[in-house]
């Protein structure tokens, strides 16, 4: 029989206190087996995140990008869940995903409106527009964006331990974004209201946007929790 001292964790990593809150609430009772982690905003908060954490627990397993994305793919709804095969940057660096625990994830998740096969684009900043998503699209390819990813598959690689994200889309191809949610997270992850606030005051034409966002963005807070249900205990991780 293993004891806890053979169990060896999986890392999830997740940027913002929205998604961190979800996960934790999911995985906590089996924290043995996984650590859910907030990193904040942006590629090298993820690479930190997780690097800090393969460096507090040598037998780390391996390592997953959870969280939120943005679809670049018109076809691809608010809800859907993205589990790439592949990472890809604005300077061509490919982050391949592990095949077979991607396939056990997707197994696992059948039932679930799933995007396998195709690559998540690791952005620098937000891209807020239709047309900024549009072209970014045509450039490499990519069905979603996020912008922790390739930090973590990056700690992944230096680990020499397997990697996946698992993504729920937030906004779709077709969404602007509210230019009043550019302040409104702090860089940590958390929630910045005085920054939204001020978006506000100077763009009140944005609540009409704002309200719509937070209607997507609670229809994928309860994905991301059904996903992390479906894959208990183990992320589909049997090595």
């Amino acid at each position: 029989m293993a004891t806890s001292n053979d169990i060896r964790p999986i890392g999830l990593i997740t940027a913002l206190s929205q998604e961190y809150s979800v996960v934790d609430s999911v995985v906590a009772p089996a924290c043995e087996r996984l650590i859910a982690v907030q990193s904040g905003l942006g590629r090298a908060a993820g690479f930190l995140a997780a690097a800090e954490l393969g460096r507090r627990d040598k037998r780390l397993s391996g390592l997953v990008s959870i969280g939120f994305c943005g679809a670049l793919d018109a076809a691809i709804a608010t809800g859907s869940i993205v589990v790439p095969n592949r990472i890809v940057t604005a300077d061509n660096e490919r982050f391949d995903t592990d095949a077979d625990w991607a396939s056990a994830v997707a197994d696992k998740m059948a039932d679930f409106p799933l995007v396998t096969q195709t690559a998540i684009y690791c952005a620098t900043e937000t891209i807020e527009t239709q047309a900024g998503k549009q072209a970014t699209r045509s450039q490499c390819g990519a069905c979603a964006v996020d912008m922790e990813s390739a930090g973590i598959a990056h700690a992944a690689r230096r680990f020499d331990i397997p990697f996946i994200a698992i993504r729920i889309v937030l906004d779709e191809a077709a969404d602007t974004l509210p230019e009043a949610t550019r302040d409104a997270v702090h860089s940590d992850g958390n929630l910045n209201v005085k920054g939204l606030l001020r978006g506000l005051a100077s763009r009140p034409a944005d609540i009409g946007g704002l309200i719509r966002l937070a209607g997507k963005s609670g229809k994928a807070q309860k994905q991301l929790k059904a996903v992390c249900e479906a894959l208990l205990p183990d992320f589909g991780f049997t090595r």
